[in-house]
């Protein structure tokens, strides 16, 4: 297995590690620990516009958050592999990739050459910005292939044994929930497909379409337990919430579509920011290309 984990050096990120510990702990692999730092600064300069002291500023100025990078990624890096020694695990290695320049563009090229299993990061989810934060990490989930695992900060870390995974019937719904159970074997989770019935002109194809995806996993081994709910619902958001705060959920889980994230999930009546506020971790996959 290989997990990109990709890393703003902050304190909170720290909450990354023992998601990717656990979910290598008994297959074993790779886990690429990556930062990006910005290679340009402005510098704002009204009495010598384009001088050549201020790009020697900047130069100076890039060159020290440059080194200072450095250093932070091998404190981190040993953070790291101090942690796999200390749960005795021999068969995850760690290796460090620093890069400069856009974040989200470094990843997406990161994930395109490596091909990783998952990519691991953080999110403030509260519209903060920062590295890999808020409208970046939305923005990055429907431009990569693999799936992405985002932890909120501050998020207090505990086993993803029970996972919801919004769906509203497309294509993929039984492929997706098989490499879910795949990705999380280790917790043996219990995952509660949900769709929310807003509309009840369709509430007779929508019970038709969720046995059809029910009766499809009948004889298929998973690790784990699916349990199927059709909620109806004139407020999705509040209740989508209730049903995370019931059922002890610890992740969210969906796919990204091409059109808009969630179009084709509660019919734009539950967004990206919905799930994201929900403060729990989130695992989402990009609809394939046909």
């Amino acid at each position: 297995m290989k997990i990109i984990l990709a890393t703003d050096f902050s304190n909170e990120n720290q909450m990354l590690y023992p998601y990717a510990i656990d979910l290598m702990k008994d297959v074993g692999g790779e886990i690429i620990l990556f930062h990006a730092f910005i290679d340009y600064v402005f510098v704002g300069d009204t009495s010598f516009p384009g001088s050549l002291e201020s790009g020697v500023f900047n130069q100076e100025l890039l060159i020290q958050i440059e080194n200072q990078s450095k250093k932070q990624m091998e404190i981190w890096h040993a953070f790291l592999e101090k942690a796999i020694e200390e749960q005795k695990i021999p068969n995850i290695k760690v290796r460090a990739v620093l890069e400069s320049g856009d974040p989200k563009n470094e990843l997406i090229a990161l994930s395109e050459k490596e091909h990783p299993d998952l990519i691991l990061m953080g999110t403030s989810g509260l519209g903060l910005k920062g590295f890999l934060e808020g409208s970046v990490s939305k923005n990055i989930i429907t431009k990569v292939t693999m799936p992405m695992l985002s932890i909120p900060k501050k998020y207090q870390w505990r086993e993803s044994t029970d996972v919801l995974y919004a769906t509203n019937f497309g294509k993929y719904e039984k492929t997706t929930l098989e490499r879910i159970f795949s990705i999380l074997k280790p917790y043996a989770p219990t995952i509660h497909v949900l769709h929310l019935l807003v509309d009840q002109g369709d509430a007779e194809k929508a019970y038709e379409l969720m046995e059809v995806l029910k009766q499809s996993f009948i004889g298929v081994p998973i690790t784990g337990d699916l349990h199927f709910d059709i909620i109806n619902t004139q407020n999705p958001r509040e209740t989508m919430k209730l049903f995370c705060e019931q059922h002890n959920i610890s992740m969210a889980s969906f796919i990204a579509h091409r059109r808009s994230l969630l179009d084709y999930i509660f019919r734009d009546r539950v967004t990206k920011e919905d799930f994201y506020n929900l403060g729990i971790p989130m695992l989402t996959f990009k609809e394939p290309e046909d």
